[in-house]
């Protein structure tokens, strides 16, 4: 009977409309990850979208979405008997109970994966398709695709078959078998997000993850492109044994259906019979009473007391039941997990301000309102007709809304319950955190109120739906499709929030400025959709399915005849209120301001690039010294800038003409003026200008350019509001309003496909290392040194502050007037922040005795870190005074900016550094990373990288700036906190890097001839300078640099090429091996693969401790693709020997036992070390220093 009943459910299963919706679904899911540049799953980069490692991704991260499907084919098995009421009977038959589950069971398994097939057959046929990029699509081999779906995907499917089969054999329910799917869901996003973020636990969660991505990320997580595109991940190891143990409980959790399964009928549990019994006696008490005539009926009475008789009942049956009270319970936990670890920074925690509790919690938690909406309206729709008790209640003289309208409400009322369940779950974490500034308003108006209403668009849409389908699950199968359709179209450019229902601005904030970024928007978007809520709610109650007429078809054609009255009115009403509120919307949106979509920006960058490239390499005067005024009106968000430029003529030939642009396109040029010159060209949509001298510019001559900008915010954008200029924490830049001579090639596209999709070359690269052009250029504009007066005016009530010495700050009129001069040389790169800020003051005393002012502006309420801040200023400074040389200013600031944007960016003395993240930090713990003296000490160090020594625009500039601001920063942390503390910062650096080669876009490059690779520059420079430091010598390496700088310091063309710092580090180099090693790191990308297989230790005649380490070295070298070669190792790297792990903990010196510097070839090899202490933990390489591909292999247990 096996086989036969199995076959039976198999094509049950396949005739049933959900199988071919989930198999439409799921192949146009994954038919556009595949073919739509903007939806990318597993590729990207030089990864291509057929790669092995793509189709895997791609697999795995489907099948978790594939849960919701299992468990409408599975439970259904279980439940269907039931409903359709012919339970008893089946389970009359002599059918074993073996029969009875499992082959059913098998068939609806089967159905599942035969749907799931439509993932793989999707990819194959997107690859096919003729507008994909060629060099995107690489060789399709049927074994990738069978890997995938067969050991890979099949197995999660199983699983989570097996598990909800399970639940819903004990209940016997639907909803009980989808509220275990989300607690399922739930389960797995909590523990993932708590386990799963942490690095000492990847191996864990490598075995225990149940849908093996964790498994496929450890084996797969320094894999390069070439190798991506090549190799299948290996079926070994925890990828294996995690696939067997998820077959393994899906097997328990049949086994546990099978025996908790019976054939007979369910009876009510002991509370709900008493309660039945204790109705039933109630009911009898009352005696029956005789009238002579009834009382005269009142309808409208009538008709409200029944409306709130359904209220009632709607309610009543959702806050009653169990599911209700587990979704709460999975809420909190939910909740509690998203926010647990959030705000992490090199795994040191955040404090938990509410604005940045509301943020996290819109972007983990949302997912569980839009499900239980979705969910909700189905159950609640078809619940009558489930249990057949629809026609009774159809009979009854309640009109279609009182059956609709209750359903909302309740609907309504459960979403609230939820959204507050996770506000009591971030107040929880706020107290144990011990934070007690807890803003409830703000929890209420920025984050209940308004995703309530916006759930509630949804629910009502989704009620319509289900309206209007045939069944539940073909009405969640069009709202899963609305859903991803929206998210498709806005990738794909149809992003308009007037055409996408429910729509509505993401909402931005801060403690600095509130919700004003976004919110005004936001809620004008709400009352526009309700007015179409309102509209499908009327249509919802017009087509509304009463007794046995289930279809559409007559229904809609009585729906013109209905259409009258109080419908009537109510369409009406919701169409005039949405006509008038898009009206506004649309006037804000594409009238005041200019809408632009996704691709907007792409097009116009490469139109601009078409048109002025070309003029890239043109000769232009250069910026000697700028004059400039920057008004703000913060209320107004808006700005007016004049100023002059004073120009020279250093090209050593006549300039015929000036090219002027003004790159942001929403700053408008009213004046450029130069004297003797007339405007040639002036082109409105690129800010770009070009000016023609009457007479040439001759060489040496000098000449001014005055200008004016403005910058006005009236109303709000579609999407994209601007972030800089805010009503409290302004920060601008002077590319934001002040021009810039000669065309710049900094933000133009870089992407290879996106080039090639806007018609554009394959790249734009960098000028190479040696450019002759590059080097008579800086990295940031052919303006070598400028000298500065800027003027600031802004609100009385808020503090103005630029780069340079601050000459003035008067207040007159409501307005505050702050002027700034630097007659130090500084960059044509300077900014401006206005905010209401407190000011926290301290001293630096430098090496040449100077002492200067230090002083962090912030929040009034953020002053946690502001004395971490300036302890860390005076450190930077007196360690890169006394090591490197001077410093330039006589003061130092850093100023606060709304967590809009989470960076700190050095500027001539001043450092803007965002809210969000070290104002924030909470670096108290001892055996956490203090990164926000790392990161004050970064941007300090770029007052000499950057600042004092700037590079030439060619290859490798971010070498000089951006790796060199790393090394200074980590040499202020070696000093702060020792050599022993240091492995766990270079391991985090050391993880992202080999983490992000596989994502390179273009090709990788040695660090001395990066492009602005930041994980090039940032993260494997700070583990190549900390290792060149530690085998050159920090005082030598020390010594060299400030040799540099007495050589470049504020040097004009030719600028010092990256080069030169690289020949710096290998004129340091003492034998052949130390130079072999230099090239290594610099020259070459290299990799190491240093690895501690075993150590044993035995107690010598003197007491001491003699360890055998046994490891096994290898070096290669590699292509910008990732293709790998052996090469030879022959060097000399650290072994120690210690009594705790290194990086773990409060480990620290104390720790160390032995520590020495050995040769170490190519292979297998025993090192011998010797302590005073039995050791616990040896290892090669124990901190990290080198490039190592896994450098959690590095320390092994003694025995």
């Amino acid at each position: 009977m096996f086989a036969p009943i199995a076959l039976f459910e198999l094509k049950y299963q396949l005739k049933n409309p959900v199988f071919w919706v989930v198999s439409v679904l799921f192949f146009l899911m994954t038919f556009g990850a595949v073919t739509v540049d903007e939806i990318q799953m597993g590729s990207g980069g030089n990864v291509h979208v057929n790669s092995p490692a793509a189709i895997t991704q791609i697999h795995l991260i489907l099948s978790v979405f594939f849960m919701f499907v299992t468990t409408a084919f599975v439970a259904n098995v279980v439940v269907r008997d039931d409903e359709s009421g012919f339970g008893p009977m089946v389970r009359a038959t002599r059918v074993s109970k073996f029969n009875y589950l499992i082959a059913r069971f098998t068939g609806a398994f089967a159905t599942a994966a035969l749907a799931f097939g439509c993932v793989p057959l999707a990819i194959f046929v997107g690859t096919l398709m003729p507008w994909l990029d060629p060099e995107t699509i690489g060789p399709n081999r049927i074994e990738y695709y069978a890997q995938a779906w067969a050991f890979l995907a099949l197995p999660n499917i199983f699983l989570t078959s097996a598990i909800f089969f399970a639940v819903a054999t004990v209940t016997r329910s639907m909803m009980g078998s989808y509220v275990g799917v989300v607690v399922f869901l739930v389960a797995y996003l909590v523990t993932n997000g708590i386990v799963g973020s942490k690095p000492e636990y990847r191996e864990i969660m490598a075995w225990a993850e149940p849908f093996g991505l964790a498994a496929s990320a450890v084996a797969t997580q320094y894999w390069t492109a070439a190798e991506s595109n090549s190799q299948m991940v290996a079926l070994e190891g925890a990828l294996l044994g995690n696939r067997l143990l998820m077959i393994g409980l899906g097997l328990v959790a049949l086994a546990f259906a099978l025996w908790r399964f019976s054939f007979t009928q369910k009876a009510l549990s002991s509370r709900a019979a008493a309660r039945a019994d204790a109705k039933l006696a109630k009911a009898a008490a009352v005696p029956p009473t005789l009238v002579q005539s009834l009382p005269p009926t009142r309808p409208a009475a009538a008709g409200s007391a029944r409306l709130w008789s359904r209220i009632r009942f709607e309610m009543v049956q959702l806050f009653r039941s169990p599911a209700f009270f587990v979704l709460m319970i999975v809420g909190l936990f939910n909740a509690g997990g998203a926010l647990w670890f959030f705000g992490e920074l090199y795994g040191t925690p955040s404090r938990p301000a509410t604005f940045a509790l509301i943020d996290q919690l819109r972007g983990s938690f949302g997912i569980i309102p839009i499900i239980i909406a979705i969910y909700y309206a189905g159950e609640l729709v078809w619940r009558d007709r489930q249990v057949k008790f629809h026609e009774i209640i159809d009979a009854t003289s309640l009109p279609n809304w009182a059956y609709l309208v209750p359903k909302v409400l309740g609907l309504s009322a459960v979403l609230l319950c939820v959204l507050l369940i996770s506000v009591v779950a971030a107040v929880l974490l706020q107290l144990l955190r011990g934070f007690d500034a807890i803003a409830l308003g703000q929890y209420i108006l920025w984050y209940a109120l308004p995703f309530t209403v916006e759930m509630l668009l949804l629910a009502v849409l989704a009620v319509f739906v289900q309206a209007l389908s045939p069944n539940k699950y073909v009405g969640w199968a069009l709202m899963t499709v609305y859903l991803v359709a929206g998210i498709v179209l806005s990738q794909m450019g149809f992003e308009h929030p007037l055409y996408l229902y429910g729509e509505t601005p993401r909402v931005q904030f801060s403690d600095m400025n509130a919700d004003r970024l976004g919110g005004a928007a936001a809620w004008w978007l709400r009352l526009y959709w309700a007015g179409w809520a309102l509209l499908l709610s009327v249509l919802a109650h017009l087509l509304w399915r009463r007794g046995n007429d289930v279809s559409l078809k007559p229904r809609l054609a009585r729906l013109p005849g209905r259409l009258r009255g109080v419908p009537l009115l109510l369409v009406g009403a919701g169409l005039a209120g949405s006509a008038a509120t898009g009206s506004y919307i649309y006037t804000n949106t594409n009238v005041l301001n200019e809408y632009r979509n996704r691709d907007d920006g792409e097009i116009w960058l490469a139109d601009l690039e078409r048109e002025y490239l070309r003029y890239e390499r043109l000769p232009q005067p250069r910026v000697t010294n700028v004059v400039v005024t920057v008004d703000l009106k913060p209320g107004q968000r808006r700005f007016d800038a004049t100023g002059r430029y004073t120009l020279v003529n250093d090209t050593g030939a006549p300039v015929q003409s000036l090219h002027v642009i003004l790159g942001d396109r929403d700053t408008r040029i009213m004046k450029l003026a130069v004297p003797g010159a007339r405007v040639e060209r002036d082109d409105k949509r690129f800010n770009y200008t070009i000016l023609r001298f009457a007479t040439p510019l001759a060489p040496g001559a000098t000449t001014t350019l005055d200008f004016v900008t403005q910058r006005w915010h009236r109303g709000f954008p579609a999407r994209g509001q601007d972030r800089t200029l805010i009503e409290n924490g302004t920060f601008l830049n002077n590319f934001d309003f002040a021009p810039v001579i000669g065309f710049n090639r900094q933000g133009l596209l870089t992407d290879r496909i996106t080039r090639r999709k806007r018609g554009l070359s394959g790249e734009l690269r960098a000028p190479k290392l040696g450019d002759a052009w590059g080097q008579r250029r800086n990295d940031l504009s052919n303006a070598p040194w400028v000298t500065s007066d800027i003027t600031v005016i802004t609100d009385a009530d808020q503090t103005a502050i630029a780069p340079g010495d601050k000459l003035a700050d008067t207040v007159s009129g409501g307005r505050r007037t702050a002027r700034f001069v630097s007659k130090t040389p500084i960059l044509a790169f300077f900014s401006v922040q206005s905010a209401r800020y407190a000011e926290a003051k301290g001293e630096a005393t430098l090496a040449d005795g100077r002492r200067i002012p230090l002083s962090v502006f912030h929040h009034p309420d953020h002053g946690w870190n502001t004395a971490r801040m300036i302890s860390a200023m005076q450190k930077s400074l007196a360690y890169f005074t006394r090591n490197f040389g001077p410093y330039q200013f006589n003061h130092a600031r850093i100023i606060e900016f709304p967590a809009y944007a989470e960076f700190a960016q050095a500027f001539a003395g001043t450092v803007p550094y965002s809210e969000g993240i070290g104002f924030l930090a909470n670096a108290a713990e001892p055996d956490k990373i203090d990164y926000v003296t790392y990161i004050t000490a970064h941007e300090l160090g770029h007052q000499y990288w950057g600042h004092q020594i700037v590079p030439a625009d060619t290859q490798g500039a971010n070498f000089v700036t951006e790796t060199m601001a790393q090394y200074s920063a980590l040499m202020v942390m070696k000093q702060l906190y020792g050599p022993d503390k240091m492995r766990r910062f270079l391991k985090y650096e050391l993880d992202n890097y080999l983490r992000n080669r596989g994502n390179e876009a273009i090709e990788e490059l040695p660090l001395v001839k990066v492009e602005n690779q930041g994980y090039i520059h940032y993260r494997k420079g700070s583990v190549v300078l900390y290792l060149l430091q530690d085998r050159l010598g920090e005082d030598r390496v020390n010594a060299m640099l400030a040799d540099l700088f007495r050589r470049y310091r504020f040097s004009g063309p030719p600028f010092m090429s990256p080069q030169v710092l690289a020949d710096g580090f290998k004129g340091l180099a003492r034998n052949d091996q130390e130079r072999e090693l230099v090239s290594d790191l610099l020259e070459r990308i290299t990799v190491f693969d240093l690895k501690a297989t075993g150590a044993t230790t035995r107690q010598l005649p003197d007491g001491r401790w003699e360890t055998r380490l046994v490891v096994d070295a290898a070096k290669y070298h590699a292509d910008g693709k990732g293709v790998e070669t052996a090469a030879p190792l022959a060097d000399s790297i650290d072994v120690g020997l210690f009594t705790a792990k290194p990086g773990q903990g409060a480990f620290d010196a104390r720790n160390v036992l032995a520590m020495t510097r050995l040769p170490v070839t190519s292979g297998k090899q025993t090192l011998v070390l010797i302590s005073k202490v039995k050791p616990t933990v040896a290892g090669i390489d124990p901190y990290a220093k080198y490039v190592d591909r896994n450098a959690d292999d590095n320390l092994v247990d003694v025995n």
